[in-house]
């Protein structure tokens, strides 16, 4: 027999509405400009078109990127941010492409006046709010995709990424509204402003409210506890005895004192288990700027949260067994959830597999023993190098290693949980796939889908993010041709 779960409808819309919104929004102007003016050449109607398109993409970034759980909460950030990284690439080729469809066709005997035609068109002074938002969109995608290699602190580049976006937002306006054949379509002109100055308030709107919650907030650090190697344990607590309705495996944004301000606030893995009595438990590793500092943190420093986000839980698995596997760090949203389970007397058999790099980066299995007892699950701890203690094994997780996890249960009625670096995260799917569980039984968080090989679940990702592109670029060619 089954425990049974209360689901909690999470907030968001479904992928498909917002696949379909997305698109609408997308190849609207062209809609709109059907009926503005009559058709001129195809180059130059392509090169519109791309400009129109692009323009709509890149306001649309601005709510991509934000913490929306009245959006995407259904989706889950993972995909949300894969999605904006995805989009603004393909965002680069269309501001680039702009300009250079109104030269097309180049004329191979003179390649001079070709190019002269390019800088003539983006040196003109009517455009240059165009050529800013252009250089703008060329610096914020390559600053965006190489974040991790800048030797600038994280806050000081989420300043800087954040302004450009706006200013880039205002120039594109500015384009739409003064440039180019549409300009004075009216339909249009009110689309594009509504358009910017509903990206704009959503982008804007999203800090200030977010600053204001977060200095009303009275949450304090009632606990901090060194659990492994540079890996901390902390606890917060709220004084009005405020509660975060979270779901196990969700996290929330951290900020304390003297910086509770959205620039300063990180993303962490909640530890503790729903409704643990008021208090909210992170298991966080020092690894940048941020986390160095956790060690000496004092306990009773205001903290400032902005949660519950993620998708990555169990609500809505409805399989009769369960594996939790976690690799490092990973251990947290996977500790909620076998916390979850014990509290809630689950029944269904459950199986935990945990690897660290070395002895001294295992977590204290006083995290998660009592709950494996409660349980009564079977577990696999392992340890990538160094001498192996009582019932631990040598890793790293191979497939011989998640067969034994999966031996007696049935693959294809088995969910599986999966948390941890880039490349095991990827590991393990193909692994549990080539086993037997389908991939819609599998979930992990992917934040970047160039960590680690690309799995079933990652390639059917970003066909859809290549379908969802086709169908506008079709969009662009019908107009364009028309």
């Amino acid at each position: 027999m089954t425990t049974t779960h209360i689901s909690r409808r999470r907030a968001g819309l479904s992928p498909l509405f917002l696949a379909g919104g997305y698109v609408a929004l997308a190849i609207a102007p062209l809609l709109l400009a059907v009926f503005a003016e009559t058709p001129v050449d195809p180059w130059t109607e392509a090169a519109s078109a791309l400009g129109m398109v692009a323009a709509v993409m890149l306001l649309l970034q601005l709510v991509s990127s934000g913490r929306f759980e009245f959006l995407s909460g259904r989706v889950g950030i993972d995909i949300t941010m894969a999605f904006h990284k995805w989009m603004a690439r393909l965002l680069v080729v269309l501001v680039v492409a702009h300009p250079l469809f109104f030269v097309l066709p180049i004329d191979l005997s003179r390649p001079y006046s070709t190019w002269n035609h390019v800088v003539a068109l983006l040196t003109a002074p009517a455009n240059a709010a165009g050529l800013v938002t252009l250089v703008l969109v060329l610096l914020m995608v390559p600053l965006g995709m190489l974040r991790d290699r800048l030797p600038v602190t994280h806050e000081f580049w989420r300043a800087t990424h954040g302004v450009m976006a706006i200013v880039a937002a205002v120039a594109v306006l500015l384009h739409l509204l003064h440039v180019g054949i549409y300009a004075e379509s009216l339909a249009l002109r009110v689309y594009w402003i509504g358009l910017a100055l509903g990206a704009l308030a959503l982008a804007i709107g999203v800090y200030t409210v977010r600053l204001r919650q977060m200095q009303r907030q009275d949450w304090a650090v009632v606990a901090r506890r060194k659990r492994a190697d540079r890996l901390w344990e902390i606890s917060l607590k709220s004084a009005s005895g405020r509660t975060l309705d979270h779901q196990a495996g969700q996290f929330a944004w951290i900020a304390f004192a003297p910086r509770r301000f959205p620039l300063f606030d990180h993303p962490f893995s909640i530890a503790s288990p729903p409704n643990a009595e008021g208090e909210v438990r992170f298991l966080i590793q020092e690894a940048g700027d941020f986390t160095r500092g956790l060690g000496g943190l004092e306990i009773g420093t205001p903290a400032a949260l902005d949660g519950p986000h993620g998708s990555f839980t169990l609500e809505d698995r409805q399989c009769g067994a369960i594996v939790l596997i976690a690799g490092g760090v990973g251990l947290a949203p996977i500790l909620s959830m076998l916390a979850d389970l014990a509290r809630r007397g689950e029944t269904r058999p459950v199986r935990f597999v945990y690897a660290a790099r070395d002895a001294a980066a295992l977590a204290d299995p006083a995290l998660f023993v009592p709950h494996l007892e409660a349980l009564g699950a079977r577990s696999t701890i392992l340890l990538d190098r160094g001498p192996l203690g009582p019932n631990q094994r040598q890793g790293p997780i191979t497939r011989e290693h998640l067969a034994e996890a999966l031996e007696g249960l049935d693959p294809r009625d088995t969910a599986v949980m999966i948390c941890g670096p880039g490349g095991m995260m990827s590991a393990v799917c193909q692994g549990v796939t080539g086993l037997g569980v389908p991939p819609a039984h599998i979930r992990y968080e992917r934040f970047d889908y160039r960590q680690g090989p690309s799995t079933a679940k990652d390639r059917q990702v970003i066909r859809n993010f290549r379908l969802l592109a086709m169908v506008i670029g079709l969009a662009v060619l019908g107009f364009a041709f028309r």
